[in-house]
């Protein structure tokens, strides 16, 4: 029994020796985390006998880097190596030792080592020594890393990382190709490559000069190998530089080799039509239209091309004969779909055009009340609701507008269309002279979400309190809601007398910049810009003191820019908002607005 009694002393010492080299352990790497290198060091020395080396090997290592032990380094790395033969990381970590010790030479040929000792099948390897060369910024070894694990596994894929590093290293053109190349391999590839390219292209100061490049080899291989993801690719690139007329031909071509049925060319139409590039969503609906009524989208391409027709016409200075035709294009679509419930948004546009550009009032009215007999319920119902209680307003029937307001806003009180109506319902009370009534109902639609019609109430809530108390007999008031009214019912001439009257009636009111100012929309609505533009100079020239100063510069400038093409003038003038009006709420939109007529490249800051 003596052998087993030594057998168990010389366990149990063992098993001491192991507990208490554990403890060390703890304790040096607790000192090596902390930053005390020199104390782990001491005591890291002491494990070679005691405990496996890649135990501590690591933490050893750096520390020794740390407290510029070079040759220890050396020593400790040639060890694990010698120890650990097939492990590629230490070879690695030799040539980073190197790279510490600024031997640039030798640190490069253990790194070339380090890849010379690939195996096919082994990406673990890769991907490890990737992550190494990475967090030491070595990015052109990391490139070759990539290339070389690519070279030996053809069936991994290591295209992405390729590229990426590619990126990091500035060549912009060789990642461009590795990303083409990467679409090519694999057709799935190709929003994940949308995603990295706009990434990689759009952080750049010449981001212009790399989505050139990548267009014209995009060109280049579309011409080639009429890839379709590839031209799916060069319609995005379109799309993101605002080329909607390019888009627009190599979607028809996808169209008709994919057999797609105008589904893509429905979407461009849209996207076109939400950047404002009003003639290529035409264009693109044009093309569906063309490929037949028993198309998929031939109804909605019918309904929407019209529409974005009105809003590219409005935002230009019409004809009333370009309105007559767009009036004879609706009452040809609406004849050949029937008007049915599906009609009735195209059908509420009609009645938009009829009552507020042709000022038919009496069909639009007619199509609104067919639109509301039409549908049940729910928002575009409440929308036709509350255009036809617009139009009974200018027709004088007050009213009748009235009860439709209040029947949308007893349907939608905690939404934002029943605020809405809401606030027009209050905008009719203020016209009638009823303002302490209007003012309530404003001073509660001030906490709406809808951040416009807070503002619009906020603005009306604030006009009544600084003018009804200035004027005990409210006269002026009511003059300056009927003359508001009467804008508002397109009676300009009706409008502009009464304004006219008020100026020399009540002389100095407070009301004068206002009048001044409802002055000049009504020239805006005649197309009397210059007459306007001197309206809104005297505003915040004489009343630079008053509340409306910002909102006059402000008009001013953009009518500046917009209508009477003066950018100078425009600049100078969105300018002195910035630095004159700091709390104003168009400060924001005019410093944007100012850099981008001086040219800046980030207008958003």
């Amino acid at each position: 029994m003596k052998w087993l009694a030594t057998f168990s002393l010389t366990l149990i010492l063992c098993l001491q020796a192991f507990t208490q080299s554990s403890s060390d352990l703890r304790i040096a790497n607790k000192y090596a985390y902390s930053g005390q290198c020199t104390n782990a060091i001491e005591i890291y020395e002491t494990f070679e006998s005691k405990l496996s080396l890649q135990n501590y090997y690591t933490t050893f290592l750096k520390c020794l880097l740390e407290e510029k032990k070079y040759t220890e380094a050396i020593s400790l790395v040639k060890k694990a190596r010698k120890k650990y033969p097939n492990q590629i990381k230490y070879i690695f970590d030799l040539g980073l030792v190197y790279k510490k010790k600024g031997d640039k030479y030798r640190a490069d040929k253990e790194f070339k080592k380090t890849l010379d000792n690939f195996r096919a099948g082994r990406t673990n390897d890769v991907n490890t020594i990737a992550a190494k060369f990475s967090k030491n910024g070595e990015s052109e070894w990391l490139y070759k890393v990539y290339e070389k694990g690519q070279e030996l596994n053809p069936n991994y894929e290591f295209g992405f990382q390729q590229a990426s590093s590619l990126a990091n290293l500035g060549q912009t053109e060789k990642m461009i190709d590795v990303y083409l190349d990467l679409i090519e391999k694999k057709a799935n590839n190709l929003n994940t490559v949308k995603i990295k390219l706009q990434n990689s292209l759009g952080r750049t100061k010449s981001s212009k000069d790399n989505y050139d490049l990548l267009q014209k080899k995009l060109l280049l291989r579309v011409q080639k190998t009429n890839n379709s993801e590839l031209t799916d690719l060069l319609v995005w690139l379109y799309i993101q530089s605002n080329e909607y007329d390019a888009a627009y031909i190599y979607t028809k071509a996808l169209d008709k080799r994919l057999k797609e049925d105008g589904s893509r060319m429905f979407d461009l139409a849209y996207v076109a039509y939400e950047n404002k590039a009003y003639q290529s969503a035409i264009k693109c609906y044009q093309y569906i239209i063309n490929l037949g009524s028993e198309n998929t989208y031939y109804k909605d391409a019918k309904i929407s091309e019209l529409i974005v027709a009105v809003e590219a016409l409005v935002e230009t200075d019409y004809s009333n004969e370009e309105l007559l035709e767009l009036d004879k294009n609706y009452q040809s679509v609406i004849s050949e779909l029937g008007e049915t419930r599906d009609m009735v948004y195209l059908m509420k546009d009609y009645a938009k055009i009829k009552a507020f550009y042709l000022y038919d009032y009496p069909s639009a009215i007619q199509l609104l009340e067919k639109s509301i007999q039409l549908l049940d319920d729910g928002k575009l119902h409440a929308e036709c609701k509350l255009m036809l209680g617009d139009i009974l307003l200018i027709t004088n029937e007050e009213w009748d507008a009235i009860l439709l307001y209040s029947q949308v806003e007893k349907s939608f009180k905690e939404n934002p269309i029943g605020h809405q109506a809401k606030y027009n319902r209050a905008k009719v009370s203020y016209y009638q002279g009823q303002f302490d009534w209007a003012q309530a109902q404003l001073d509660v639609l001030k906490a709406s979400t809808t951040k416009l019609i807070s503002n619009n109430a906020m603005k009306l809530s604030l006009f009544i309190t600084d003018n009804l108390g200035l004027d005990t007999s409210a006269m002026a008031m009511n003059m300056f809601a009927k003359a508001d009214l009467l804008d508002f019912q397109n009676k300009l001439d009706e409008s502009m007398n009464l304004l006219d009257s008020m100026l020399s009636i009540f002389p100095g009111h407070s009301l004068t910049d206002d009048i001044i100012l409802k002055k000049a929309d009504i020239h805006i609505k005649r197309n009397e810009y210059t007459k306007a533009a001197a309206l809104y100079e005297k505003v915040a020239t004489d009343f630079s003191y008053d509340i409306l100063a910002d909102d006059a510069l402000f008009s001013w400038a953009d009518l500046l820019e917009n209508k009477l093409n003066d950018k100078e003038k425009a600049m100078e003038i969105f300018e002195r908002i910035v630095l004159d009006y700091s709390d104003s709420i168009f400060t924001t939109e005019a410093r944007k607005r100012f850099r981008n007529l001086r040219g800046d490249k980030n207008i958003e800051l």
